[in-house]
């Protein structure tokens, strides 16, 4: 019985059976990420679509709109202001991208909470989009790589699509090989460098492009440097851009209580 205790006190004393290494055995298995950055993508109603196209149109005919080309790198055949107070569907939009900037804030921090970054998230509860552009892009036009300003630190941008061609891109390539035309007239947000070996390190892609569809709305960071890659079909790729500011709710109060001031 001694010897018993003896084993029971200093557990080293205790030889275990050997592990059978030829027998599978059951593990669970969780991954931990480090995100460099995501796009929040939607689709609006397309009787929405429908009216923010004949409303621009309408704007086109317009010999006072605003050209706002000489604001933007795109090399696109025309480039128009869209106005909040023009119209109820241009308010309508302004609103869109609002609402989609306060749902983009709430996914960051969920995924921000989940990281265990220990790093408090900013509690934007006020978007204010203070800018819209349609931008009319015919073969040959393109976007260069760019990412846009805003006022605060806080910002997000936006695209929506209103008009694609059928033929925009060839949707039977598999590479960029061969000239096939597989990424042509699509959007490529980009972050970081890349390199043809990156699959074969285990290097995740600091790219993604996504295709243009009539309806997509994509929202994404400011800062997130993006492109547009020319298309040779005919039509018409239409898109709507614009920037959202984010507010908290205290930067809000002085930002109001400054607009109340300097308006007495």
């Amino acid at each position: 019985m001694k010897n018993q205790l003896e084993d029971i006190e200093n557990p080293s004393n205790i030889k275990s059976k050997p592990f059978d290494t030829t027998q599978s055995f059951k593990a669970k298995i969780k991954t931990q990420s480090c995100i460099d950055f995501f796009i929040l993508e939607t689709e609006v109603p397309m009787d929405f679509v429908h009216d923010l196209n004949e409303e621009i149109d309408v704007l086109k005919t317009d010999e006072n709109r605003e050209d706002y080309s000489g604001k933007l790198v795109g090399q696109a055949t025309e480039q128009i202001s869209l106005q909040r107070n023009a119209n109820q569907t241009f308010a309508g939009l302004y609103g869109l991208a609002e609402s989609a900037s306060l749902q983009y804030c709430k996914t960051f921090n969920a995924m921000l909470n989940e990281s265990n970054s220990g790093m408090p998230a900013e509690e934007y509860t006020v978007a204010d989009c203070y800018e819209c552009w349609s931008v009319h892009s015919f073969a040959g036009d393109y976007n260069p790589i760019h990412d846009h300003g805003n006022r605060l630190e806080g910002a997000l941008s936006f695209v929506l699509y209103t008009k694609v061609p059928d033929e925009i891109r060839n949707k039977e390539a598999k590479s960029l090989h061969g000239a096939s035309g597989m990424l042509d007239g699509c959007i490529t947000f980009t972050n970081g460098s890349t390199s043809q070996k990156a699959f074969a390190q285990l290097r995740y892609p600091k790219i993604i492009t996504i295709v243009p569809q009539v309806a997509k709305l994509l929202v994404f960071p400011h800062w997130l440097n993006h492109m547009v890659y020319p298309f040779r079909c005919n039509g018409e790729r239409r898109s709507i851009s614009g920037n959202v500011t984010l507010l908290t709710e205290e930067i809000h109060r002085i930002l109001m209580s400054q607009s109340n001031n300097g308006s007495e």
